[in-house]
């Protein structure tokens, strides 16, 4: 990794010139690499011959380009490696010579039995980093266990948390929590890991387990273990009628003083002697009345400011995208999805000052780079990638993706 030192640099992204070997799949290592990605690092995505699986998580119509797949690998470069032969460790850990950092995502062992445990990569590159995302990690007794974001939903106790302050039924999300937050705490460890390289010279592996990331990150975890228990009811939300659904931020008896308070139109329903129980259902459906009764979504809005409450309609996930906010914030961005057309796939947050963070191209074609990245990092020639071609070890780039 070379020090930045103009402004040209900075334009291109703050981690430009960092390069990052992703050999992870499916989401949580892919999302941490997309991530680095953004801020300028060149990635390249080691594939299995058959694609990386996330390809084919999607209706059949979206399969080999799929959504998913789209969303964690947008400016990456390709290549297609199957590890299961013999020479593909080694062309591997050339590879990793090159590099600032690898990614991987396999369970506890896989990656000594490729060949390519930690020891193997050190002694390649004595500067480089190893980030190891796994379910529970190398040292637990559940290290076997296979881990995904439904399953480690439940395991860290998050489906029943939710459950519980819901007062509905054990569901699980809809969406891969466990998988981004993990990436999201290893694309942290990776940039420290950068800085103590920069200042030693010597890289290290970073393991950061699934398990661990979600209860460090899940803000109720402390108050599970309060005892008694907390019981007081949160973030209410109403539902006004007309103008839909409403949610607060506060506790339920503050939301219904401060409005109260606020506009004295609102009386409280309550008889005199009403146990807890009997005030908070009572309050709640006169809130309910009282935001139905408004002009409009905009008025109840203005209402609720008023009073010192927090507030938002609740919207699909479709509005926010295409709504308003998402619009002025410029957060789809259009890339092309591999087949004549294009997709929108959502921005990275931060935005820097002096520096690009930005989708920098399209998600690759399983392969689609192998003989650039070969030429580029370790002066191949044509004959000597057609031997790894003709041995099994590289795969030939696919021309489409899609899956009829």
């Amino acid at each position: 990794m070379s020090p930045m030192s103009d402004a040209a640099d900075l334009a291109a992204g703050p981690l430009a010139g960092v390069r990052i070997l992703d050999l992870s799949r499916v989401i949580s290592g892919p999302y941490l690499a997309r991530l680095l990605a953004d801020l300028g690092a060149d990635v390249i995505k080691i594939e299995p011959p058959e694609g990386d699986a996330s390809r084919l998580i999607a209706p059949r119509h979206d399969r080999g380009m799929s959504a998913k797949f789209t969303f964690v690998n947008v400016g990456k470069r390709s290549m297609a490696i199957d590890l299961r032969r013999p020479g593909a460790a080694e062309l591997v850990l050339e590879l990793v010579a090159c590099c600032d950092a690898v990614v991987e995502n396999f369970r506890p062992g896989v990656m000594e039995r490729a060949g390519l445990g930690w020891v193997r990569i050190q002694r390649s590159n004595p500067r480089a980093i190893l980030v190891s995302l796994n379910g529970f990690g190398s040292d637990s007794q559940w290290r076997e266990q296979r881990a995904y974001a439904p399953t480690l939903h439940a395991a860290a106790g998050i489906l029943h948390d939710q459950s519980k302050y819901a007062r509905q039924p054990v569901a699980q999300r809809n969406d891969a929590h466990a998988d981004t937050v993990t990436g999201l705490h290893g694309a942290v460890a990776l940039l420290a890991a950068l800085r103590v390289v920069e200042s030693t010279g010597v890289g290290q592996r970073v393991e950061v387990p699934m398990f661990d990331a979600v209860l460090g990150t899940y803000s109720e975890a402390q108050t599970a273990l309060l005892d008694p228990p907390d019981d007081i009811v949160m973030n209410p939300i109403y539902d006004a009628g007309p103008h839909g659904a409403i949610a607060t931020a506060g506790a339920a008896q503050l939301v219904w003083g401060a409005v109260a308070r606020a506009h004295p139109e609102l009386e409280d329903p309550t008889p005199p002697g009403a146990d807890l129980a009997l005030k908070a259902r009572l309050r709640h459906q006169a809130l309910e009345r009282w935001m139905s009764s408004q002009l409009s979504r905009e008025t109840l809005a203005e209402k609720l400011a008023e009073a010192g409450i927090a507030s938002a309609p609740v919207t699909s996930l479709e509005e926010a995208l295409t709504g308003p906010i998402a619009r002025e914030r410029g957060l789809l961005v259009e890339v092309d999805d591999r087949r004549g057309g294009t997709r929108p796939v959502v921005r990275s947050p931060a935005r820097f000052s002096a520096s690009e963070n930005r989708i920098r191209g399209p998600a690759p074609r399983c392969g689609e780079h192998n003989g650039e990245v070969l030429r580029q990092l370790l002066d191949y020639d044509d004959d000597r990638i057609q031997a790894l071609v003709d041995a099994g070890i590289l795969v030939e780039a696919a021309e489409n993706e899609s899956t009829p």
